[in-house]
């Protein structure tokens, strides 16, 4: 009786297709089964997953997107602002993820100069972005920047590939810092 009404209304492509979205629907949310009511109401804080670090581009901010990446991903390089220039320093990348975390601490006011080269010609490998003392960022950048430091402190450099261009940036690279 209810497929004839259904069908005379006009309504059976409706209902079936209302049938059929809450089907998938509870089929589909099974985020929480076999989980107890603790797991269930607790909130896992991307920024503190362990073995992670934030990665912001220039396009996002901390308050609106970020990527967490594998801490293995990150190389880091801490440099005294007081032993530069640093001239030709070597990092190996192994894979396309990975990017180099330079960070120059206590900068006194004026200039920056950092380039970057690698081992093969035609790579994709830039410099991505600054990061301030305040954690604001600037960039991206290309292999050479002239960089005016307004304020003392920490600065971060992040050295990675284009994701608007084509190309690998796996080998040797070599970074110069100096004032």
């Amino acid at each position: 009786m209810l497929a004839t009404f259904l069908h005379y209304k006009g309504y059976e492509m409706l209902f079936i297709f209302l049938v059929s979205a809450s089907w998938l629907l509870s089929c589909n949310n099974s985020s929480n089964l076999g989980k107890s009511s603790d797991e269930k109401d607790a909130v896992v804080d991307p920024v503190m997953v362990r073995d992670s670090v934030v990665i912001v581009d220039s396009i996002t901010s901390m308050d609106t997107a970020s990527a967490i990446m594998p801490a293995e991903t990150v190389i880091q390089v801490q440099i005294p602002a007081e032993t530069l220039p640093v001239t030709r320093l070597p990092k190996t990348l192994t894979s396309d993820q990975q990017s180099i975390h330079v960070t120059i601490t206590d900068l006194e006011v004026g200039q920056l100069r950092i380039s970057i080269n690698h081992s093969k010609p035609d790579v994709n490998i830039r410099i991505s972005q600054v990061i301030r003392p305040d954690g604001s960022m600037d960039g991206p950048f290309g292999q050479q920047l002239v960089y005016d430091i307004k304020q003392r402190g920490n600065y971060t450099v992040i050295i990675n590939k284009s994701n608007m261009a084509s190309g690998s940036q796996v080998g040797d690279v070599f970074i110069t810092m100096e004032r």
